[in-house]
């Protein structure tokens, strides 16, 4: 195993790995990561109340939780997402190799190994990378059940493709895509197979009932605002540029331009090499252009379907999106397989490999651990720490529990996208007390644009202290002193 082409796999799988457990702990935790570690913290039952208020089906929180067991420090928090992030490396580079051959196959673990957007979500305590792996699978099982139809080979494509649509919804439409392309595909002299892969997607669709049912609550989301804005040629364009660069980076990044000129070549060179594919289509075998015609139509109708509906409701993003483009990542590895000129694809897996590396290396999540660091011992003792809907999560993991208890989200209205069901009782303050209600400070963290807390026209801000991505500052009562401020 340790020869020839196994040997590179297992080389390329291991290096991905190493890579990813070494940046475990780089970042701080973001808003929806905080959102799990206080989820699966909780007793099951209580975990699963609320899960089944937020927005997502249940696997992920299931499997994270025995994680949590263990400990709940960001690390630990990320140990799943790696494992199963490595596991997509291997699941690539067979997808690439049954379209361009053993060389195919190294390039797409090339691919699955330094990809920003797969890199990215590997290293989020988040349910993407999980769903992202299943579809993988799914799909390099469906290949081998048509190619050789067995008991087995369906059973796993079947079960894969459950436990991707209860991992994230929006696995549903990898697995239509895959339907409508075996039909389309195989629709002369493979009814079997088709009617087969008809029967399992309506399977994999019917399996969620039970869970909807319990789960009801989550249905009028999709009615309510919604934080993703509505469709237009720029969120268009921004979402899809995500699988070349991953998540958008904030612009209060340190070297913004620089790291955005490098994702702009990023994307050229990507499209350069899809583009690649189709001119050189004539270097694979039937089978493997067959394959890569396969993988190409399954993304172009997950995509397309996920676009199209997102003139009802906006899904257009990279984490929705990153199940239906799942079978992009092969195809780039075998356009790279298909070069003539070895020098360009090493320089564009070298680009790729770069955006990777400054994505997960600049600081993008806030680091919050430093603004609740700084907040005076007063804060725990007789203030109140007010937090806007954006940092409130993050305040309740990284503060001890007395500032924990203390802290409040403040905001006119908090929607159930900044994950109100994890929410403390009583936890939304609609405003600030006034001020001759009580006789203390208020500490307000907050991400830099966020506005002032309504009610705080009767305060006076006395100190501000900012670092990457948030920001602390002391409220005062107008007329009070100003000791005690955020930088402690």
């Amino acid at each position: 195993m340790l020869r020839g082409y196994a040997g590179k796999i297992w080389l390329i799988t291991g290096i991905g790995l190493v890579a990813r457990l070494a940046l475990l702990g780089y970042q701080p935790l973001w808003r929806d990561e905080a959102f799990t570690a206080l989820a699966v913290q909780r007793s099951l039952g209580s975990m699963l109340d609320v899960v089944r208020n937020d927005s997502a089906p249940p696997l992920f929180y299931l499997v994270e939780r025995l994680f949590a067991v263990l400990s709940s420090q960001p690390a630990a928090l990320r140990l799943f997402p790696v494992l199963v992030g490595t596991a997509a490396i291997p699941l690539v580079a067979a997808l690439g190799r049954r379209m361009a051959g053993d060389s195919g196959g190294v390039w797409a673990a090339v691919v699955g190994a330094v990809a920003p957007a797969l890199m990215v979500s590997s290293l989020d305590a988040r349910m993407y990378v999980l769903a992202t792996t299943l579809v993988l699978g799914s799909t390099l099982c469906l290949l081998r059940a048509l190619e050789r139809p067995s008991p087995l080979r369906w059973a796993l494509y079947l079960g894969l493709s459950i436990l991707a649509v209860y991992t994230v919804y929006f696995s549903l439409f990898a697995v239509f895509a895959q339907v409508i392309t075996v039909a389309v595909i195989h629709r002369r002299g493979r009814i079997g197979s088709v009617a087969i892969v008809g029967v399992f997607g309506l399977g994999t669709l019917a399996s969620l009932i039970p869970w909807i049912v319990a789960a009801r609550a989550q249905l009028s989301h999709s009615t309510g605002a919604f934080w993703v804005p509505r469709l237009s040629i720029k969120s268009a364009f921004g979402g899809l540029e995500q699988f070349f660069t991953g998540p958008p980076l904030n612009t209060w990044v340190s070297g913004f331009a620089a790291l955005r000129a490098l994702e702009i070549a990023a994307d050229v060179a990507g499209c350069a090499v899809l583009i690649a594919l189709v001119v050189n289509r004539r270097r694979l075998s039937a089978a493997g252009a067959e394959t890569a015609r396969f993988l190409g139509l399954a993304v172009a109708v997950g995509v397309g379907v996920m676009l199209l509906a997102s003139f009802y409701h906006p899904l257009e993003d990279g984490k929705y999106l990153s199940t239906a483009w799942a079978p992009l990542y092969p195809l780039l590895g075998a356009g790279l397989a298909t070069l003539p000129w070895r020098s360009a694809a090493f320089g564009a897996a070298t680009l790729t490999t770069a955006v990777g590396a400054a994505t997960v290396l600049v600081i993008t999540n806030p680091e919050t651990p430093l603004a609740v660091a700084a907040l005076p011992a007063t804060a725990a003792q007789s203030g109140i720490v007010a937090a806007y809907p954006s940092e409130y999560l993050l305040v309740r993991y990284y503060a001890g529990s007395s500032v924990a208890g203390r802290t409040r989200s403040v905001a006119s209205s908090v929607p159930w996208f900044w994950g109100t069901a994890v929410y403390a009782p009583n936890a939304v303050l609609r405003a600030l007390p006034p001020p001759a209600a009580r006789a203390g400070a208020v500490w307000y963290v907050y991400e830099p644009g966020d506005p002032l807390p309504p009610g705080s026209g009767g305060y006076t801000v006395s100190d501000t202290r900012c670092w990457t991505g948030v920001c602390v500052t002391m409220l005062n009562p107008s007329g009070a002193g100003a000791s005690g401020g955020a930088s402690g």
